[in-house]
């Protein structure tokens, strides 16, 4: 059973059919919401599948942002904490799995979209010189259908990212890159760091032979043609 209608959902539509599964993909996905309407409409929305889970094995997907020290954590990764801490109370089977920026088609609400329509559109935008890490929606399909199909990870908490992080500045190249344009920001500094501990899915990443050659650049290049 799937529950939700966006970039995730879509990509575990089949499992729609699979009656021991709950896969839960019906989150508030822009990282900078503030809002407490959009945060209790999840939660809502959780409870009731938490209260109707009847045995399924409950799939959350969350978030890495826990593991930026370049930012105070804010309203978004609060709210995710909350309900990563409800399904550990709730639910009697369940894997969390945090996620990074996730590559996909119309990811608008992700600093990859965000950061190609500024580009596109030569606009002015303010640049932090920080990392981030990358993962293409295929790979995080790719390491969780491992993950379901062994059944691994039982009530735990699991980060599914690629194994290096990325400059924005050299994100941005590449976008200047395939966009064949320069673009016009403002770099602003920033002390911090963001580390995600991966070492749990390294077998599985190994096995499914990924993130070879280059990766990042190929991937924003698939998309970029997917956009346009």
């Amino acid at each position: 059973m799937i529950i939700g209608n966006g970039l995730l959902a879509k990509k575990f539509s089949d499992y729609g059919m699979d009656n021991e599964l709950l896969i839960f993909a019906s989150g508030v996905s822009n990282s900078s919401e503030t809002s407490l309407k959009a945060f209790d409409r999840e939660k809502n929305l959780l409870l009731d599948a938490l209260n109707n889970q009847s045995g399924k094995k409950l799939i959350y997907f969350s978030t890495c942002s826990m593991y930026d020290r370049y930012f105070d954590i804010n309203a978004y990764t609060n709210h995710k904490l909350n309900m990563e801490s409800m399904i550990q109370k709730l639910s009697e089977s369940y894997t969390i799995i945090r996620l990074p920026q996730v590559l996909g088609v119309n990811n608008q609400y992700q600093l990859m979209g965000f950061l190609y329509r500024a580009i596109k559109e030569n606009k002015n935008f303010n640049l932090f010189n920080i990392e981030r890490n990358v993962i293409d929606i295929e790979d995080v399909k790719l390491i969780t259908s491992y993950m379901i199909k062994h059944d691994l990870f039982q009530n735990r908490i699991i980060n599914i990212a690629h194994p290096k992080n990325i400059k924005v500045l050299d994100l941005v190249g590449l976008l200047e890159k395939i966009l064949e344009v320069k673009s016009n920001y403002t770099v602003i500094d920033k002390i911090g760091s963001l580390d995600i501990c991966i070492d749990e899915i390294k077998f599985i990443i190994d096995e499914l032979d990924l993130f070879k050659g280059n990766y990042i650049e190929e991937r924003i290049l698939k998309y970029c043609e997917k956009t346009n």
